[in-house]
């Protein structure tokens, strides 16, 4: 680890009354510096994010609302306030501003160790709605902190500028991101969601589930909570295709169920999965591509595993909108 990090660590361990020299373990990202120290009996872990790439405010926000659904009973990995009783820190180091927030380590093993069957399925259909009913009653206090809606990211994926070949995906996405727009926005179907929801960003302790990692989380319909976690169950290339989906052994039918059980959705807006799973379809294809150059062997694994044959499908499974 360089020492510019482990002084900056240092300098956030600090704000919140951790010993840096107990740190454990360190995790870079292209912007924030995580490391995780031991608290108590269990362990926490201190996130790091430059200024320009989020703003204090921004961050704030996203531990507010963490921190009502943790008081409402929603098993979350909780904040942790700093020395001085806040959920955030600014830190200035090296004439550069960042953020510091800490959370609560989440017991258990992460669900993508486990084997993915319907049983975690309708668990994390019951998650999503309790969080889905808790969220409706959450009023944000500060306009300043509040979360970004969906357009933000979905504007920021469209200014992407990418070459004549790729005409045809982008005014596919402008077309679905004009047909979300027009989306009726009403309390029952729309509010803070986590928009980051699969596997990865679960722990299972004896049989109960705790939601980690809500730095994506925005504003949007809960039908797009819905496609994301969709989406990362594996079912991109038949999101025309509901009855498929939502077979016997298809992951919707058993997350619906448990989502049933814990929120009421009108009906209609299953309908609109698919359109909420193709624009993060796009939306990733359009990333990934601008991030390359084209240059498909550029990218990792995953993403080359991703690309290859995307477009035709993307463009044969567009639903009509």
């Amino acid at each position: 680890m360089e020492l510019l990090q482990r002084a900056l660590l240092a300098a956030a361990a600090r704000t919140f009354g951790l010993r840096h020299e107990k740190l454990e373990k360190v995790h870079g990202s292209e912007h924030s510096l995580i490391g995780s120290y031991p608290h108590g009996k269990g362990r926490v872990f201190l996130r790091i994010t430059e200024e320009s790439h989020k703003t204090y405010a921004h961050i704030l926000g996203e531990v507010q609302w963490v921190s009502f659904l943790a008081q409402e009973g929603l098993h979350v990995s909780s904040p942790v306030r700093s020395a001085q009783g806040r959920l955030a820190e600014q830190i200035s180091f090296q004439e550069r501003l960042y953020t510091a927030v800490c959370y609560e380590g989440a017991p258990g093993q992460p669900a993508g160790e486990c084997a993915a069957d319907e049983e975690l399925f309708k668990r994390m259909g019951a998650f999503m709605g309790r969080m889905h009913r808790i969220s409706k009653h959450y009023v944000h206090q500060d306009p300043s902190t509040k979360r970004p809606d969906w357009s933000v990211e979905a504007d920021r994926v469209q200014r992407i500028d990418l070459p004549a070949s790729e005409r045809d995906i982008t005014g596919l996405y402008r077309r679905l991101r004009g047909y979300i727009s027009s989306l009726p926005v009403t309390a029952d179907a729309y509010g803070l969601i986590h928009a980051d929801f699969h596997y990865g960003n679960f722990f299972i302790n004896e049989g109960r589930l705790c939601l980690i990692d809500f730095d994506a989380s925005r504003y949007s319909w809960f039908a797009d909570d819905m496609a994301v976690a969709a989406f990362f169950a594996g079912m991109m290339r038949e999101a025309e295709n509901m009855e498929t989906n939502m077979g016997p052994h298809g992951f919707l039918q058993p997350f619906l169920d448990g989502y049933r059980a814990e929120n009421h959705l009108d009906e209609r807006w299953l309908r609109e999965i698919p359109f909420f799973m193709k624009l993060r379809e796009m939306g990733r294809y359009i990333k990934l591509f601008h991030a390359c150059r084209g240059d498909l062997d550029r990218l990792h694994s995953w993403g080359r595993s991703f690309m290859k044959g995307r477009k035709a499908l993307m463009i044969e499974g567009f639903p009509e909108c």
